[in-house]
């Protein structure tokens, strides 16, 4: 099947280069909040609320793109409220050492555009 070309709702490209920084604060469309903990080449890896648990999970480039945008949320109101919905929900391993190597970090971020 061919590309509709009159079709603006999709989204042809996907950047190859990840927009992301280590700390940054990311929103979904129901609102939950995430925290990039890793960034590589292609992939990051969040911390967020998944199955009513605090995960680290790992996602592509394109799967950011799709499902995340930009928070205008600062870091440490953030970074406390997934240690408290960790606290309350239950968080795993990896997760818990994802948060506390932020915490040890001690600095917020500076925010880069998803989209540059």
């Amino acid at each position: 099947m061919a590309k509709d070309f009159t079709d603006y709702s999709t989204v042809d490209f996907i950047p190859d280069i990840l927009h992301v920084t280590r700390g940054q604060v990311l929103m979904d469309r129901q609102r939950h909040i995430a925290i990039v903990a890793k960034k590589g080449k292609n992939s990051a890896h969040l911390v967020h609320v998944r199955s009513g648990v605090l995960r680290l999970t790992r996602h592509t480039a394109g799967e950011i793109v799709e499902s995340w945008s930009e928070a205008d949320y600062p870091f440490d109101r953030a970074l406390a409220k997934l240690l408290d919905l960790g606290r309350q929900h239950g968080i795993t391993d990896a997760a818990r050492n994802a948060l506390e190597d932020l915490v040890r970090a001690g600095k917020e971020p500076q925010q880069q555009n998803l989209f540059d």
